[in-house]
């Protein structure tokens, strides 16, 4: 967000303008989270993955060919997210 959005703030319902020390503060978290978005997306990703691994697909790994792969190219969707981090 820019400064200009970070005016005010309220106190027991009255409003405060912010110092300029606040201001930096909240400008300083918002750009910390914009930075943080992309790495929390891929842990995300790698979570949603992850829980794709059932033991029921876990199972069809040791047993099937198809399995196999299946397990194989999810694996390989985990690491391409965890290079992102």
């Amino acid at each position: 967000m820019p400064r200009a959005d970070f005016t005010h703030k309220m106190v027991n319902g009255e409003r405060v303008d912010l110092t300029e020390a606040e201001i930096d503060a909240f400008v300083a978290m918002e750009d910390a989270a914009t930075a943080a978005a992309p790495a929390l997306a891929a842990q995300q990703e790698i979570d949603r993955l992850e829980s794709l691994e059932t033991p029921h697909r876990l199972a069809e790994s040791v047993l099937t060919a198809e399995g196999k792969a299946w397990l194989q190219a999810n694996r390989d969707l985990i690491a391409v997210e965890r290079e992102k981090l």
